[in-house]
């Protein structure tokens, strides 16, 4: 945990915030989900990237980084950029291993949106597995194609 902590207290919340603004391709807000992990608020960092992705534990550990959000760094320009990968890798792991998280809830969210409306979703990629889960959020029962 000590070196999450300085992994987060890296980051500057930068004003106009690179990493998120250009940087990530979902928009998952970087700064914001970095703070909460700088507050050891998981849960609340968790629920951040989960409004943008369903992919945390993947995303961080296979994304482009150095490409996209840790490229992005204003950190980056005279040092080494914020571990950006680390910090959502830890946050969906931390939180899969909590018996009481937002992991185990969604299974009583999906049932309380639960319709009649059935979507089909081509593709099996992360694309396709990010649609299926937002879609199913919202209630809807989803097919792959």
């Amino acid at each position: 945990m000590e070196e999450i902590s300085k992994k987060a207290n890296y980051c500057l919340n930068c004003k106009v915030k690179p990493c998120a603004t250009k940087g990530c391709p979902l928009g998952n807000q970087i700064p914001q989900f970095i703070e909460q992990i700088k507050e050891k608020n998981y849960q609340k960092a968790y629920e951040i990237l989960a409004e943008t992705t369903v992919l945390q534990g993947v995303c961080g550990r296979i994304c482009p980084h150095q490409k996209q959000c840790q490229g992005s760094c204003v950190r980056g320009i005279k040092g080494e950029p914020v571990t950006i990968g680390d910090l959502e890798a830890f946050t969906f792991d931390f939180m899969s291993q909590e018996e009481d998280s937002l992991l185990n809830s969604y299974a009583e969210e999906m049932a309380k949106n639960k319709t009649n409306k059935k979507v089909a979703v081509i593709g099996g990629g992360p694309a396709g597995l990010t649609a299926s889960s937002f879609l199913t959020k919202e209630g809807m029962r989803c097919y792959h194609l």
